[in-house]
């Protein structure tokens, strides 16, 4: 079996964009009658849809036409360390290579008549745990990002979650925006106020009182503080007994965010903007992270992520897929989690 073409499938997403502003899918085609669907993470691009859909058309134009879909190590070789001068895990050129890969799973997934779990090893677990960002109510124009600096509107809506059957409820309690201590002056990473600390601790304390144990609290900070900042923050934040707090600090810098590691009770997380198992390698020598929130779409695949998940497993750490994009990332992840111990 050899691949014969490509083509993509643009989308932008409509409002509430949950899942991203905009998607990028593919097919790849076979010379056997079988395609395959993948998926670009578009989250971490700088280009805009038609930049990507064209990157990715050249990609298999002049590399992949005649690849057997089934040799996935393979393609691995050819298009991170042969297509071009450069082994950097860089992230537009990974997501795409993720997308193509995962589109190579389901064309052999379909060839052969199994899930690809089956091929992964087979699945460890018969459900897959999820959690969910805390969103306004679908019938409102309220901004999330808002909403989360406001304890007694999240924690209403971390009660609705948790009566949907959620285990997991996420939120930024710094919002997103700009905040007053930038306009101040200060610039990524921040030493955050005492009132957004007050705040910030205020929104964690109210989810904890409205959910009791039925959900875990999940702080998806940003990247955007300093490591003393964020030992700062997980000390008011360590009695609500939050599952994880992601990202504390930017995430190219593993030596500060093993500092939030040592100085907190809090599991870190982090993962979501790294790319390629030399990345998660990086972090289990820093001991930065307990948790590794990659992203099938963007570490090179679902072959790759599962390395990754075994690099996890074999230092005692866990993985949780992060997904930031459409339902065919989100697919590959469940199938991720259905074969990785450590999920």
């Amino acid at each position: 079996m050899k691949i014969t073409g490509v083509e993509t499938f643009p989308i932008e997403v409509p409002p509430p964009h949950k899942g991203g502003m905009v998607w990028l899918f593919l097919r790849l085609d076979t010379d056997a009658g079988i395609s395959g669907y993948g998926e670009v993470m578009m989250l971490a691009s700088a280009f805009r849809l038609r930049a990507m859909a064209t990157l990715v058309e050249d990609l298999v134009e002049t590399r992949l036409l005649g690849h057997d879909p089934y040799e996935i190590e393979r393609l691995w070789e050819t298009l991170y360390a042969r297509a071009g001068y450069s082994h950097y895990p860089e992230q537009t050129k990974v997501a795409i290579i993720s997308g193509l890969e995962t589109a190579c799973w389901d064309i052999v997934g379909k060839d052969v008549d199994r899930p690809v779990h089956r091929l992964l090893g087979g699945a460890v677990r018969d459900t897959v745990r999820t959690y969910t960002y805390i969103y306004p109510d679908d019938a409102g124009t309220d901004d999330r990002h808002e909403m989360w600096t406001q304890p007694d509107r999240v924690a209403e809506r971390a009660v609705h979650y948790a009566d949907l059957g959620f285990t997991g409820v996420k939120l930024d309690p710094f919002g997103f925006a700009p905040t007053p201590d930038q306009g101040l002056g200060q610039t990524v990473p921040v030493q955050y106020s005492l009132a957004a600390l007050d705040t910030a601790e205020a929104v964690i304390r109210a989810i904890r009182e409205a959910v009791g144990s039925r959900c875990d609290i999940l702080v998806g900070t940003h990247g955007q503080m300093t490591a003393a900042g964020a030992i700062r923050l997980a000390r008011r934040l360590e009695p609500y007994d939050p599952l994880w707090f992601e990202e504390p600090v930017p995430p190219e810098n593993m030596a500060e965010m093993a500092k939030v590691a040592r100085g907190c009770r809090i599991p870190i997380t982090t993962g979501e903007r790294l790319t390629t198992k030399y990345d998660f390698a990086r972090l289990i020598e820093h001991e930065a992270a307990a948790i590794f929130n990659l992203d099938v779409g963007q570490v090179g695949g679902i072959l790759e992520s599962k390395k990754i998940a075994a690099m996890a497993e074999a230092h005692y750490l866990q993985i949780s897929p992060h997904v930031w994009g459409g339902p065919i990332i989100a697919a590959a992840s469940v199938q991720l989690g259905a074969a990785a111990r450590t999920s």
